[in-house]
């Protein structure tokens, strides 16, 4: 094996671990509401959220199948397989949450979200196992997280903490 080839899946491995955390963050980040009903269809079962994932996966086979036979639709059948693929990884975002409100209860949510989004692709780095079947396991689960989630009504999100500034208290300090 060339030294090349070692370089480039390091770098695909090297990008995996910083991409997939922080699409989860961002979509923590823009979109708290779907982020919380992802995580709640995660706690719901994640063999449910497997067995519905698999549906978008045989439609979007046979959508990139027939995009790509199509003449000069090549570069437009892996545009169109990339936004699928992160799709479902978004919705994976909600095992990510789950993974670290259970390791990690105390913690503000975006750390858990953060923190179990590591530990998860932390597992999909294991050679062979993580790659073949832990990493497309995970991308089906997302998009049966994501579908599962249109159908959870929105839970209500505790309100931003105040400021600094407004958690200080106006009353003048008592003399000495």
């Amino acid at each position: 094996m060339l030294f090349s080839t070692v370089l480039m899946w390091l770098l695909i491995a090297a990008g995996f671990v910083i991409a997939l955390p922080a699409l989860w963050l961002l979509a923590h980040g823009l979109w708290p509401e779907a982020a919380q009903r992802h995580k709640e269809a995660a706690r719901r079962g994640l063999l449910k959220c497997f067995l519905l994932g698999l549906a978008p996966l045989l439609g979007n086979v046979v959508l990139i199948t027939l995009l790509s036979k199509l003449p000069k639709m090549g570069a437009f059948a892996v545009l169109t397989g990339g936004l699928l693929i992160a799709w479902g990884f978004s919705g994976a975002g909600g095992i990510a949450s789950l993974l670290g409100e259970r390791l990690w209860p105390t913690q503000e949510p975006w750390r858990q979200t953060k923190q179990g989004g590591l530990v998860l692709i932390l597992c999909a780095l294991l050679p062979v196992v993580g790659w073949v079947v832990l990493l497309p396991t995970i991308a089906i689960a997302g998009w049966g997280i994501v579908i599962r989630s249109w159908f959870i009504t929105a839970p209500q999100l505790a309100p931003a903490p105040a400021s600094a500034a407004e958690s200080l208290s106006t009353e003048p300090l008592p003399s000495r």
